[in-house]
């Protein structure tokens, strides 16, 4: 670290988590922490900041991590109210629609997602709308406390986030009664909601000393939402400039964002190739990319940002620099796969998810089932499956990545896993000591004991292994029990990226990882399958999630204690409201929800896309990767992915000042086949736009970039995401019927959105 940084308050990286004691030193007669002193160099630090009498130098941002120190403010108030009527009443509002929203959404046509910083936005104009409305005073006091304040907000948030998704357990249960004629009991539904989201956050208790309290451990998925915080609670709403700028660009993206979304699609994908020649099948595979799995997106331009979205804005530079990398060789590995016709490429789609027989047909999946189990004599008859060459590989770089990921996080956190590991052992008298000026000032606050953790994954196991019998999923106890010890130690290898660097782009393949090794492990039965990756994808992704939340409380000073109450009841919450919408809707609208096509107002085709992958790889899967199958090389790129971060490594050793220790072999493995799925056009301003902000602002105009980037991130996706919110009821058709804009040369329904040939599917 240089002088300069060294000469701030800014923590070493290396003793951000240590076994090491602390020395104290007297002060004025009293004895303190060395933490305790350097809390207070930030205080003085941030209110030089505040002041603006810092140096250029002292804003520049020299490792990602400082991002937590000099962007994000340790101010705390304990005296704040957090658990107030307001805090409940919008908590559990906000909650129930969120709950409802997502569980009705996942049944429609379109699927609609109740984004955090929508949430964030509208809680706060209803907190500061009590705030002034409500009586405050004698016996009303305890409605109306006085000024909504940040704790208030981010326990809403927190609370009403975690409860506004379709719960992956939904997914299970719902296909189960669609299509397997197994209709759970209400109890035994619920808890299993329950149960797979306990498990995660379960992990997270134990996880936390490690992931949560250290700088290091900075998450910068969270460094936006907790900036946008403190902004619109701290500062002065009518002279701040940061304030002034959120709610600016806030305005300009709600009104820019009608065009490019319905207007003038040809916006979210500008192909200079697409508008000279659509007609030609290579140009759209190499140059389109604006219409779902149409192409890779080279050279084309997005003016969308609700595609772009605020990553790139926030995402840690080598973060950004590893995924170019890896984008790099998708143009180059897809291509090659396909042209050079590997595993029959061109007798099917260059991009799609499906599963296809030899004729280039959709297989006939459900054909395949006897008693909701694989059938060999039926197999016999359908003929061997095949996926497009493009999944397959992207199947393969997944799991390159998951296993370079166990060799790469080992080998550079080995120092940070070690302290925290041996922390588990009974007979260890060492404390793991955290050093970070946020969480010094979380001492104040009662911590969550450790074996309320234990306690909670205790129960939850139980809840889980019940359900799982309960449910006649057909996964033995034995497999579920495998399986929650790798989702464990998943979770901290994943948890641990996505907490020093950002990377979170591994839940697509981890699902895909579970379904493989239950497949193995339960072979031929779907519903086995579904519920081994309930089992170890969700509680995963709980516990990321859970992480994020407590880093975010740490942030903005909210008790550990009640981001755990928030968290728990808003699972509560969303699980009881996702099984009421279930039956609802289900009872109601079985027949459109079992037909291909749906009605305009209700489609089963999330149900039916989890349950054709619950039978592709718990029917098909020993067929399709055994070791005789077509892809039997996609097992085996997990162990192939363990060695490939050894020439990093071996040459980090040689030349250690080289840099080769910012190549992160897991990330641009992940990135090597991204492009293999969904829309593709933002690619390229994206890697712009994140090498922009993250190496030339904030190298060039240091004040700039630490006073305002985060602020413009969270307006830009805050104006878009709530505008989307409103044209998904107005025009889309989340409110039953679309009004599509009328057709003209930029909305050109006979072609891809950016006037290449339409996708093959």
């Amino acid at each position: 670290m240089t002088d300069a940084v060294d000469a701030l308050p800014a923590f070493d990286e290396k003793r951000s988590v240590s076994d090491e004691s602390l020395e104290k030193k007297p002060v004025d007669g009293v004895e303190v922490t060395d933490d305790a002193v350097v809390a207070k160099e930030v205080e003085e630090f941030e209110e030089r900041l505040q002041k603006d009498e810092a140096t250029d130098d002292e804003y520049r941002v020299h490792e990602a991590y400082e991002v937590a120190i000099k962007v994000l403010s340790t101010r705390d108030d304990p005296e704040l109210p957090s658990l107030t009527f307001r805090t409940f009443l919008l908590g559990l509002g906000f909650s129930a629609f969120g709950a409802v929203l997502a569980q009705i959404y996942y049944f429609k046509p379109q699927t609609l997602l109740v984004s955090t910083l929508f949430l964030l936005v509208l809680s706060y104009w209803f907190g500061n709308a009590m705030a002034a409305a409500l009586p405050s005073r004698g016996i009303f006091r305890w409605i109306n406390p006085g000024p909504f304040n940040i704790k208030e907000h981010v326990a809403i948030i927190i609370m009403s986030s975690t409860a506004a998704v379709s719960a992956t357990a939904i997914q299970v249960i719902s296909v189960q009664d669609l299509y397997y004629n197994n209709k759970l009991n209400p109890a035994l539904a619920i808890f299993t909601l329950i149960g797979s989201q306990l498990l995660g956050y379960g992990y997270a208790g134990l996880l936390q000393d490690m992931l949560v309290k250290p700088t290091k451990c900075f998450w910068p998925t969270t460094i936006s939402t907790a900036n946008l915080f403190q902004a619109l609670h701290y500062d002065n709403q009518m002279t701040s400039k940061r304030v002034r700028l959120f709610w600016t660009v806030f305005v300009v993206m709600f009104v820019w964002e009608i065009i490019p979304q319905w207007i003038f699609p040809l916006l979210t994908g500008v192909s200079i190739f697409c508008l000279a020649n659509n007609h030609s099948i290579v140009f759209r595979n190499i140059f389109g990319g604006a219409s779902n799995n149409e192409g890779m997106g080279l050279l084309s331009w997005c003016f969308d940002w609700n595609l772009i979205g605020s990553t790139c804005l926030f995402s840690p530079l080598w973060l950004q620099i590893n995924q170019d990398i890896g984008i790099f060789l998708t143009y180059i590995l897809m291509a090659g796969v396909y042209y050079g016709n590997l595993w029959r490429a061109k007798d099917f789609p260059f991009m799609s998810q499906a599963i296809f027989a030899e004729d280039g047909t959709q297989y006939n999946q459900t054909a395949l089932l006897t008693n909701g189990k694989f059938d060999p004599e039926k197999y016999e008859k359908l003929g061997p499956a095949f996926f497009s060459a493009t999944n397959a590989l992207y199947l393969m770089t997944s799991n390159l990545s998951l296993g370079a990921t166990v060799t790469h996080v080992f080998f550079w956190h080995w120092q940070d896993i070690k302290p925290f590991l041996k922390t588990f052992v009974p007979w260890n008298n060492s404390p793991l000591l955290v050093h970070d000026p946020h969480y010094e000032k979380m001492k104040v606050y009662k911590q969550i004991p450790r074996w309320w953790y234990f306690v909670l994954l205790a129960a939850a196991y139980a809840i889980a292994q019940a359900t799982n019998y309960g449910g006649h999923s057909g996964l033995p106890w034995w497999a579920l029990t495998v399986i929650l010890l790798i989702s464990l130690t998943l979770s901290l290898l994943f948890s641990t990226l996505a907490a020093t660097i950002g990377f979170v782009e591994f839940s697509s393949s981890a699902n895909g990882f579970y379904q493989m090794i239950t497949a193995y492990m339960v072979p031929g039965q779907p519903i086995a399958n579904m519920y081994g990756a309930l089992y170890g994808q969700h509680p995963q992704g709980q516990c990321i999630a859970m992480l994020g939340d407590l880093k975010l409380g740490q942030y903005c000073k909210l008790a550990p204690r009640v981001t755990f109450a928030m968290q728990v009841i808003g699972t509560v919450v969303g699980a009881i409201l996702n099984y009421v919408m279930m039956v609802t809707i289900i009872d109601s609208n079985r027949d459109a929800l079992l037909s291909i096509s749906g009605t305009r107002l209700w489609s089963g085709q999330n149900a039916q896309g989890y349950n054709s992958n619950a039978i592709s790889w718990g029917g098909l899967g020993p067929e399709m990767f055994g070791a005789h199958g077509v892809y039997y090389m996609v097992p085996i790129c997990l162990a192939i992915g363990v060695v490939l971060p050894l020439p990093f490594i071996i040459a980090w050793y040689i030349w250690p000042k080289a840099g080769f220790e910012n190549f992160s072999t897991p990330i641009i493995l992940q990135y090597s086949c991204f492009l293999s799925v969904g829309i593709n056009t933002s690619v390229n301003p994206s890697m712009v736009i994140g090498l922009f902000s993250q190496w030339w602002v904030r190298t060039r105009y240091p004040r700039w970039f630490t006073k305002y980037n985060y602020i413009l991130a969270a307006a830009l996706d805050g104006g878009t995401q709530v505008i989307s919110f409103i044209l998904n009821f107005a025009v889309f058709g989340a409110s039953g019927t679309p009004h599509a804009f009328p057709e003209w040369w930029g909305n050109d329904l006979s072609l891809s959105a950016d006037r290449c040939a339409l996708p093959d599917n």
